[in-house]
């Protein structure tokens, strides 16, 4: 078994289990381009960990099977969390779906740099090793970094925040499978089967609870978006609850600073039902065509909330619940 089929075989079924979960998106939210920059950051960590677990096992005196079990998963799972976090705090994901495709990514990108390692250091490395190597190392990987992207965007929808109980409860969660994967409690082949099995499992219950959450969302959001633009171009703003609240905001704001408010919320309310339609155009199979009016939208809303600052975007922030999805939302169209 010459080494090129030695490497393909331990890369193939990460892959083949990334492009089934990119398939399996019925929204396509991630686009090809951040999966592709994903698979790179990975194989960038990957070596990057490479001198760092080296230095660190010499240092802790450790053996190769001591530190593989409990010192190589922390290294490894925390650079490969510190990509997802970024992704996280970036507005770059906010669907369970999005987490877990760009998480995979991730370690896909890194079992690929490693797998390539091991089987250019031991050449001796058999068929059957290179097999569990990519059902089971890679997919171990790749689920690992999966698994902390979906349970971190859980809690960060929670806390709006990714202090310590997002990051500490999701980082913990990867290291037990990583570590557990490492200890082999069985034996090789019937770890690898039982990650084979659980994991796809997990993935697509996964899955199917965050197609629910965002048909929820894109129901709910038209009927509350649609409903405030609605009031806000009617004029019949001073009758409602919106208008009694700007009202007294007056009395801490400029009359012009309240006007920039209202436009705020009119420019958010159009986009937010533009990014909904153009997501379901997307789930329908329809190419959305970048809309011309969106970057002007932007840079209209970027130039308001500048105008009326930090104390007046904490004052409108009450209508406009900027969580996740509604930033991401707009991520979304600015990405066109």
């Amino acid at each position: 078994m010459n080494g090129l089929i030695k490497i393909a075989t331990s890369i193939l079924p990460v892959v083949v289990f990334l492009v089934s979960l990119v398939v399996m998106d019925s929204f396509k939210l991630v686009r090809p381009k951040a999966i592709l920059i994903a698979v790179a950051a990975g194989c960038g960590i990957a070596l990057l960990s490479l001198p760092i677990n080296t230095w660190l096992m010499e240092f802790l005196k450790w053996d190769f099977t001591t530190y593989a079990r409990y010192g190589g998963p922390v290294i490894e799972e925390v650079l490969k969390a510190a990509y997802i976090i970024y992704l996280i705090r970036s507005r770059h994901v906010a669907f369970a779906v999005d987490a877990a495709i760009l998480g995979f990514a991730v370690g896909t990108g890194f079992a690929i740099v490693e797998n390539i390692y091991y089987i250019n250091v031991c050449l001796a490395l058999g068929p059957v090793a290179c097999i569990l190597r990519g059902f089971g190392t890679a997919v171990m990987h790749g689920g690992a970094t999966a698994l902390f992207g979906i349970l971190a965007l859980s809690l960060f929808e929670r806390y709006v925040s990714t202090g310590a109980r997002v990051i500490l409860p999701s980082l913990g969660l990867a290291y037990v499978v990583h570590s557990a994967f490492n200890h082999l409690l069985v034996s090789p082949v019937l770890t690898v089967m039982g990650l084979v099995i659980v994991l796809p499992i997990v993935l697509v219950i996964a899955f199917k609870h965050s197609e629910r959450t965002l048909r929820n969302w894109l129901g709910v959001g038209f009927d509350t978006d649609a409903d405030l633009l609605a009031i806000v171009k009617s004029g019949r703003v001073s009758h409602t609850h919106i208008g009694a609240y700007l009202t007294a905001l007056k009395e801490s704001f400029e009359p012009t600073v309240v006007a920039d408010m209202l436009c705020i919320l009119r420019l958010h309310a159009e986009l937010s039902i533009k990014a909904k339609g153009a997501l379901l155009m997307q789930e329908a199979g329809f190419d959305v065509a970048p809309d011309p009016e969106v970057r002007e939208m932007f840079e209209e809303l970027q130039f308001l909330e500048k105008s009326i600052g930090k104390t007046g975007q904490i004052a409108i922030a009450p209508f406009l619940q900027w969580r996740t999805r509604d930033l991401w939302q707009q991520h979304l169209l600015g990405r066109k």
